[in-house]
């Protein structure tokens, strides 16, 4: 049998133990949080605009941030809401109706590449791959050949040629990552601020 002097020892060590790998977990802990806040600055929220269907098509910095896409068009107006379908093969609505006139200019959300211009399915469709995010427009029609590098704002292509979705008063914008995914672009198009959460200990 352990006598009182022991057993508090034995206690006191455990706690002491205790204690330095509650402080080693606290270490690596804010050793992660420096590391990210080193790489990313701070963690990103979201600003809530007024309402999702009416957007500036400006991209202005927003204290150091900008949104990661531009509206493609001026003066942004969503008239169609982004409904993906329950599954990939179901209808829905895979993107953006943003209200624009035939013939009216369109601009790149972001760099990169003319991946395709043409007719798919009757419809004037032109797609620009931004490195692991693709965005689709239709319709549109382009003059500049696939493979054509373009900057974010540069104009690409007119809304002009066949369409069974839009007609001659908007036009669809769809973005899609690698797998077929397909993403809200005015979560693209949103700007973002950038913000440091206090860390608290409980």
């Amino acid at each position: 049998m352990m006598d009182d002097g022991y057993a508090n020892r034995l206690r006191r060590r455990r706690y002491r133990e205790q204690r330095r790998r509650e402080h080693m977990r606290r270490g690596a802990a804010m050793a992660c949080i420096g590391g990210g806040l080193a790489l990313c600055l701070c963690m990103v929220v979201a600003i809530p605009r007024r309402s999702a269907t009416v957007a500036s098509a400006a991209v202005a910095d927003v204290r150091g941030c900008r949104a990661s896409m531009a509206w493609p068009v001026a003066d942004a107006h969503v008239v169609g809401a982004f409904d993906p379908p329950p599954q990939p093969w179901d209808p829905g609505h895979r993107g953006v109706d943003l209200a624009v006139e035939l013939g009216g200019d369109l601009l790149a959300p972001a760099d990169g590449i003319i991946a395709f211009s043409g007719t798919v399915a009757g419809k004037s469709v032109v797609t620009i791959r931004h490195g692991r995010l693709t965005s689709t427009f239709e319709p549109a029609q382009t003059a500049l050949p696939a493979g054509s590098r373009i900057g974010r704002g540069d104009r690409f292509a007119t809304v002009a040629g066949e369409s069974d979705h839009c007609g001659e008063s908007c036009v669809h914008w769809g973005v899609r990552t690698g797998d077929e995914q397909y993403l809200d672009p005015v979560g693209q198009a949103e700007t973002r601020k950038i913000v440091l959460k206090p860390v608290t200990e409980t």
